[in-house]
């Protein structure tokens, strides 16, 4: 959800909530069947539900009580609605359909995600390795080249709102609730904050953002910049805490050094992401700019680990795994050999299968070698399975032969 600097969620009311949802109900019809609550932020409450038509599960997010008669609320979740809705994008959550509740409270039902905001994960898990953050970048990236060629700037890229579909693979942006159009989308742009009300969180917000300059698309590339050194590092590209040093950093320091922090980072993306923290709008990359770049460090490593290096190999213990594996390997030969001897069937039976086994684990500690929780690829199946074809092939010529 988004959520409004010093403004607090309305208090949660169990009368408001019961009646809220029978309202949906009935807006919906017998097209829906709402399963359970999702979550509740500071603007809305989202609800898990089931189109029986086409047996999908969908998110419905209707706008809090306590909000529907704020004008100010309304329209911002009604530009959600239209800016997400102008966008067929895979890396966009699609809004299906936009409605009003008997009392004008507005809701929409979008595409419901499998999975965990970014916010969510790095909290429980830490920096991610190399690989899934280009692919996160890169989905990210997408989406708003597609939101900025419509003239729609997002206005909140970070962690929380940027879902991982589990299911896809592939990292989706979420929540246009303060998404604000740009004169090159047609219209003219609705300013939809009051006089010293700050909309968006100031840890993403760029220098002109704080400074209330004009604001481009521009400002969605510094938070990008922002999210990258998260996804990369666990940490912001600032020593910052709080909301006021933050602000300070924002209008005033350098960014650290993300090689520093990630020596394994390719040098192009961290350039990329150092780009997008330029105090100057003008100065930094476009979406699409930025979507061209991680395109070209994608996919020429295993899953899309980008250019092999050794630190790389190292950061993944691919070495350390790799000798344990081969000693281990040596010293079965070796005691086969000795006792039984090398022209036996057990030692030609031996050879391939140590090989076979040394091969394996390489595969394993590539995709699984680095900190953290990885999960198994089609890529890795399909490289361990050709390694098992292999190992059974040459057993069955050695028995034969």
């Amino acid at each position: 959800m988004n959520q409004e600097a010093g403004v607090p969620a309305p208090p949660a009311a169990a009368g408001d909530d019961a009646q809220s949802l029978e309202a949906l109900r009935a807006a919906l019809g017998a097209d829906f069947e709402i399963k359970q609550k999702l979550g509740r932020g500071s603007m809305a409450t989202v609800y898990l539900a089931r189109e029986k038509a086409l047996g999908r599960l969908v998110a419905v997010k209707v706008l809090l009580a306590g909000r529907a008669g704020d004008e100010t609320a309304r329209k911002r979740f009604e530009r959600e609605a239209k800016a997400a809705a102008t966008l067929s994008q895979p890396n966009v959550v699609q809004v299906y359909r936009f409605g009003r509740l008997p009392d004008g409270t507005p809701y929409l039902v979008m595409r419901f995600v499998k999975g965990r905001t970014l916010e969510e994960r790095l909290a429980a898990e830490g920096r991610l390795p190399a690989a899934l953050a280009r692919t996160v970048l890169l989905g990210v990236a997408s989406a708003l080249e597609a939101a900025h060629a419509q003239g729609i700037v997002h206005r909140d890229v970070r962690p929380a709102n940027v879902l991982w579909d589990e299911e896809a693979q592939q990292a989706l942006l979420a929540d246009f609730g303060i998404a604000a159009l740009l004169a090159t989308g047609g219209e003219e742009v609705t300013k939809l904050t009051k006089t010293g009300q700050m909309i968006g969180n100031p840890k993403y917000m760029s220098p002109e953002q704080l400074l209330d300059q004009d604001l481009t698309e521009l400002a969605d590339m510094y938070a990008f910049g922002i999210l990258g050194y998260e996804l990369f590092t666990g940490e912001g590209p600032y020593q910052a805490k709080t909301n006021t040093q933050w602000i300070s950093a924002h209008l005033s320091a350098e960014p650290r050094d993300l090689k520093q922090m990630r020596p394994d980072i390719d040098a192009s993306t961290a350039d990329l992401l150092k780009r997008c923290l330029n105090r100057e709008p003008k100065h930094r990359p476009s979406a699409a700019k930025a979507a061209s770049t991680l395109r070209g460090e994608a996919g020429t490593g295993p899953g899309g680990e980008g250019p092999v290096d050794i630190q790389e190999l190292i950061k993944r213990r691919v070495p350390q795994i790799v000798l344990v594996a081969v000693g281990g390997g040596y010293a079965l030969l070796t005691g086969i050999s000795q006792f039984i001897g090398n022209d036996s069937l057990t030692f030609r039976l031996a050879l391939p299968f140590v090989g076979s086994a040394v091969v394996a684990t390489t595969i394993i500690a590539w995709f699984h070698g680095e900190r953290g929780k990885q999960k198994t690829s089609v890529l890795e199946w399909i490289l361990l399975s050709l390694v098992g074809v292999i190992w059974l092939s040459l057993t069955a010529w050695i028995l034969i032969a």
